[in-house]
This record gives structure tokens, sequence and C-alpha cells, in this order.
């Protein structure tokens, strides 16, 4: 990992979740979305619930219980 700090360029509407690791400050893992920007507050903040959920769905973690669970 980087020591320093890193530069992305993303889109205007780009989500991104990252996972440290709470002991370490290491990262673990980096998910990006797309949100739609809006003026509206209420279709923005649906849509990036949507956009979250979609991302996370993504991690390993979820996919390991999803699996278990069947």
């Amino acid at each position: 990992m980087a020591s320093g700090p890193v530069a992305t360029q993303y889109t205007e509407g780009t989500v991104i979740v990252d996972v440290f690791d709470p002991k370490t400050k290491d990262l673990l893992w980096r998910g990006q979305g797309v949100a739609a920007v809006s003026d509206n507050q209420a279709q923005y903040e649906q849509e990036l619930k949507k956009t979250v959920a979609a991302i996370i769905d993504k991690f390993p973690a979820a996919a390991t219980k999803v699996a278990q669970a069947q």
C-alpha cells in the first residue's frame, strides 16, 4: 500500500466505499459505483442509497454470508 496521499480522478457522481482494517489502517477493499447527481435532495438520497447497496453487495464478506445462508 502507498504510504502517502493518493490522488484519484473520478467523475462527478462517483461513489467510493473504502473498507479499512481498524488495527493496521490498511485499505482492505474498495468498491465504486455511480449515482446520478440531482438538485432534488430526496431523489439524490434515494439514488445514493441504491448505489451504496449495490457496491456493498459486491463486498467479499457479503458474498460469503449469502453462500452460507444457502
